[in-house]
């Protein structure tokens, strides 16, 4: 009996010992605070990328957690004020987007304030205004860069530069004499997807609205350009010239429209491209040609004015 009771009592001991490591084992490690800072430039013209300038823009960044898989909600936004931003406060092993806007500083609208609303839209639903809607909302910028990241310990500092989301069409008109006035009349999207789609993508949102710019001055050179920035669009032809035309008007008082149309395939805008059109000889039709070559005066976006 005696030994039975000590054997007993043995495998009670044992067992209580085993049932407390396996319940010291189960237990979850308690979530850590991880930091991260970031570093921000932008690229507003087309060579290296400088620090972001916010006596010039305007700017914030949006920080979505979450998944792939479920959707990614607001957890931080902040206006910024320095050209690095240091959060503290991630949580280890969780997934974050890191979304940054700038505009040129005043620019109307400004950036979104999702705090300030009762519900904060996800970053699959969140949008920018662009323009307000406005048929003089020439010569808006936007720029936007987005980071992912999982938190950890060793995140340490993760580098962005922002690029210009908008593009732009510009219509040049070579020795053509006695014009009075050049009008450029396109639709454009009022606003934007904060995420990029699939990747690197812009995707815009509202409905389109008028766009009109018009120039009286300098109407003798040997070439006259007309400029409108707007959203980036797969095509923007109108054979009709009803939404999308150039309006040239005469000292004489007469007029000619042209749709902006082309004999190529389409006529795209891309994000910080300029879409160039001259009209085709004899055809009616717009030759269609794209900036992208570096240091070229043509090619040069500066920035925040419009002042091309």
């Amino acid at each position: 009996m005696k030994r039975y009771s000590l054997l007993t009592t043995a495998v009670a001991l044992l067992a209580a010992g085993l049932a407390s490591c396996s319940s010291d084992s189960d237990i979850a490690p308690a979530e850590t605070a991880a930091p991260v800072t970031f570093t921000i430039g932008l690229d507003a013209q087309t060579r290296a990328a400088q620090a972001l300038n916010l006596n010039s823009y305007d700017a914030s960044m949006y920080l979505y957690e979450g998944s792939d898989a479920s959707g990614y909600s607001l957890v931080k936004e902040e206006t910024l004020t320095s050209n690095t931003l240091t959060i503290t406060d991630l949580t280890t092993l969780s997934h974050y987007k890191a979304v940054f806007l700038a505009v040129p500083k005043g620019q109307q609208p400004v950036l979104p304030q999702f705090t300030a609303l009762d519900t904060q839209p996800s970053y699959a639903e969140a949008t920018a205004s662009y323009i307000n809607g406005t048929s003089d909302e020439t010569g808006k910028h936007i720029f936007r860069s987005i980071l992912s990241f999982t938190a950890s310990a060793n995140t340490g500092t993760q580098s962005t530069v922002l690029t210009r989301q908008n593009g732009a069409l510009e219509v040049r008109i070579s020795n053509m004499p006695d014009m009075a006035s050049v009008t450029l009349h396109v639709k454009g999207y009022t606003a934007m997807y904060l995420n990029d789609g699939t990747g690197g993508q812009v995707i815009t949102d509202g409905e389109k609205v008028e766009l009109e710019k018009t120039v009286t001055e300098g109407l003798t050179a040997s070439e006259v350009r007309i400029r409108i920035n707007m959203l980036p669009e797969e095509d923007i032809t109108d054979a009709s010239g009803t939404d999308n035309y150039l309006k040239i008007s005469f000292t004489d008082g007469t007029e000619k429209t042209y749709p902006i149309k082309s004999d190529q395939t389409s006529i795209p805008i891309y994000p910080n491209q300029i879409t160039w059109l001259t009209l085709g000889r004899g055809t009616g039709n717009f030759d269609v040609s794209f900036s992208g070559r570096i240091n070229l005066e043509d090619d040069v976006w500066d920035g925040w004015t419009d002042d091309f």
